[in-house]
């Protein structure tokens, strides 16, 4: 009877030690799930602001003016569009431009853009 007694004193001793060490393990668990997730409300946040912050840059009216201000880009013209076959030209290249690839020269584009819009 002593000896059953101790045995169950023993596994009720060890069982407290398990549970013990599962309370704090568990702790430890919830902890890490509430700092991850603050931290995807953290990420969260920023990527809003990014996205704001990537819609205000990319207003057209303020791409216009940096355009003006630093490339002196101005509106498009009517006679600046192509038509479908002058893009077609502009696209395939000319029997002289295949020529002088397979014998390892250079046609300037510049020609080819002319070419076209002729």
């Amino acid at each position: 009877m002593r000896v059953f007694n101790l045995l169950l004193v023993g596994s009720v001793v060890a069982l407290v030690y398990t549970i013990y060490g599962l309370k704090y393990e568990s702790r430890a668990l919830e902890q890490r799930v509430a700092d991850v997730q603050q931290s995807i409300r953290a990420e969260r946040e920023a990527v809003a602001v990014l996205r704001a912050e990537w819609s205000h840059l990319n207003r057209p009216k303020r791409i216009e003016r940096l355009a003006r201000k630093h490339l002196g880009l101005k509106p498009l013209k009517a006679k600046q569009y192509l038509t479908a076959m002058q893009y077609e030209a502009l696209r395939q290249p000319s029997p002289a431009e295949v020529a002088a690839r397979l014998l390892g020269q250079t046609v300037p584009l510049q020609t080819r853009r002319q070419a076209a819009l002729r």
